[in-house]
Order: structure tokens, then sequence, then C-alpha cells
């Protein structure tokens, strides 16, 4: 590899580093942003507050987002598009709309063609419509992969919080109240995403709604086995009778029990899950260190059609690879 190619790959590391770090300190600000704007609701704010950058870059982008949003709302098949977005939104506290996130993923794209722009200026190499679309994809689904990967670790503290939910709707319904008190009860004990989704049933028992539509609204939400459970419990519990406080007792036991073996589970197949995801990573990491030594070096193969039907095999026994070694190191749940 040359001076020249070493230089512009130093570059564009540095370019997406720039990237990173950029997104990550915005990220953190909104944190901090936040933050302040609880504890100023209990102090006295100054008159002559001076606008940060964090403020200026935060108004900018709020503003070309709404006028993005408002363009693209025009379109009938991005607004259903933007429906999905909608159990990202907490309707108390949030003035976001749904098409506001498709806004976002519009930006980002644009901002992922201009570093591959800027990139390709320094390195004078050709911009094709392959790269800006590349770049374009990468940029519009980088929000949904992010959302996503918030959405597990909810999910994950929700499911670690609903034992001791359903603990205290057990000792409540011990105690003689009725569902809708409980689910009351239960929200202003616990705290985390949990307590949200408690807070939507029982305003939802508020208005009127039925028991079995309300438990099936949440377990549509939560997806998970254990409110399937109490889902399926109470529906029986309603068309059949029976003891509230024996069948909340027997759940409470077998989500506790559940959630030791998981937990056992989880420590004895620890070792086997890193040494998984180093297998996994290693041939990756090996060809990005060869390719950053020598970026010429997969050039017979990618040039040659015989070579191009190398790297599908090799990218076929990849997947395979990672497919066999996933079961091997998989337990089934009984």
């Amino acid at each position: 590899m040359s001076l020249y190619d070493s230089i512009g790959l130093f570059v564009n590391i540095v370019l997406v580093m720039i990237f990173v770090i950029f997104v990550f300190w915005f990220l953190r600000e909104i944190k901090i942003n936040k933050l302040n704007k609880r504890i100023n609701r209990y102090s006295i704010a100054s008159n002559n507050r001076r606008h940060s950058l964090f403020d200026i870059i935060t108004n900018f982008f709020l503003n070309i987002r709404r006028k993005i949003s408002k363009s693209l709302s025009n379109s009938t098949y991005l607004k259903k598009y933007s429906l999905k977005y909608e159990k990202y939104i907490d309707k108390k506290t949030s003035k976001l709309k749904p098409m506001d996130y498709v806004a976002t993923k519009f930006i980002l794209s644009i901002a992922f063609i201009i570093i591959l722009i800027i990139s390709s200026v320094i390195n004078d190499g050709s911009i094709t419509f392959t790269k800006i679309f590349i770049a374009f994809t990468l940029g519009f689904f980088s929000l949904d992969i992010m959302l996503l990967g918030r959405g597990k670790i909810v999910l994950h503290q929700m499911k670690n919080d609903l034992l001791k939910a359903i603990t205290i709707m057990n000792n409540s319904f011990k105690s003689g109240r009725s569902i809708i008190q409980t689910i009351k009860i239960v929200s202003d004990e616990i705290d985390g995403p949990l307590k949200d989704e408690f807070k939507k049933m029982y305003e939802d028992l508020s208005y009127g709604l039925e028991i079995e539509a309300v438990f099936e609204r949440f377990n549509a939400r939560v997806n998970l086995k254990e409110v399937k459970y109490i889902t399926t419990s109470l529906t029986i519990l309603n068309k059949t009778g029976g003891n509230i406080v024996e069948v909340f007792s027997s759940i409470e036991k077998t989500v506790f029990n559940n959630k030791k073996l998981e937990d056992e589970l989880h420590n004895l197949s620890a070792a086997s899950k890193t040494l998984y995801r180093i297998l996994v990573c290693i041939p990756v990491l090996f060809t990005f260190v060869i390719y950053l030594l020598d970026s010429t070096y997969f050039m017979p193969l990618i040039s040659n059609p015989f070579g191009i039907l190398i790297i599908a095999i090799i990218v076929l026994l990849y997947i395979l690879y990672i497919i066999i070694v996933k079961r091997i190191i998989r337990i089934k749940e009984v």
C-alpha cells in the first residue's frame, strides 16, 4: 500500500471517528439537557441565559427536521410507514410525531452521503451511484438499528422488574384489593419502563375497557411469556371463576423458578457464548487487518469471476459455520 493510500485510509478512519464521537456527544448532551430541564422546575432560572453550542446545534437540527417532516407529511405512503414508530413515543412527555423519526432517517442518510463525498474528494476517488446508494441505505436504517438495540434493553429491564410486579400484585390480591387497585399500586411502587406499561393499563381500565382486552394489549406491547401467563390466567378466571390469590401465587412461584433457572443457565453458558462471539469475529477482523496492511491483496479475487465464486463459497461456509456453532451452544427451553 502506497503512502498516498495510507493517508487516504487514515483520513477515512478519522472522519468516521469524528462522526461517531459527534453522535455520542450529541446523545450525551440531550440526556444532560433533559436532566437540566427537570432540575430547572425547582430552581430559579436566570433571564440572561446564553445559548451554548449544543443549543445552537439542537435548534438547527430541530428546525431542519421540522421542515423535512412537514414536507414528508404530504406523502400517504410515508404517513403509513411512520406509524410503526408511534410505539417509541411517550405521548405525555414527548412532543415528537412519528413522521419526525422518518425525517431523522433522511437527515442521517444525507449525513452519510456528505461523509462519502468528503472522503472521495480527499482520496481523489470516484463517486458512483452504488456508493451513494450504500451510504444512503446505511444512514437510513442506522436509526432502526439504534431503536432496535434500545428496545432490547427496555425489554430486558421489563423482564427483570416483572417478578417484583407479580409479587406486589399477589400481595395486593391477598389483602382483598381489586384488579384496578392492584394495577394502580404496582404503577406507583415499581420504576423503569414497566411502570409506564402499568400506567397505561390503569388508564385503559379507568376508561372502561375490559380486563381481558387491557391485558391482551399489554401482552401485545411487551411480548413476554410471563405476561402471557398472567393474561391467560386472568382470561380463564373471568370466564370460569376461581381463587385469584392461588392463581397468582402459582404464577409468582413459576416466574421465580424460571428466573432462577435462566440465571443459572446464563452463568453456565457465559463462557461458551463469549467463545462463540470471538470465533465469529475473528474471520472478519482478520480480513479487515489484511485489507489495512495491503488494500490490493484481495484484488485478484474481486477482479476474477472465479475469484468471486470463491468469495461466495467462503461467505456461505461462514454463514453455515455461525449457524452450526450457535446450534451447538444453544440451550433449548423446555
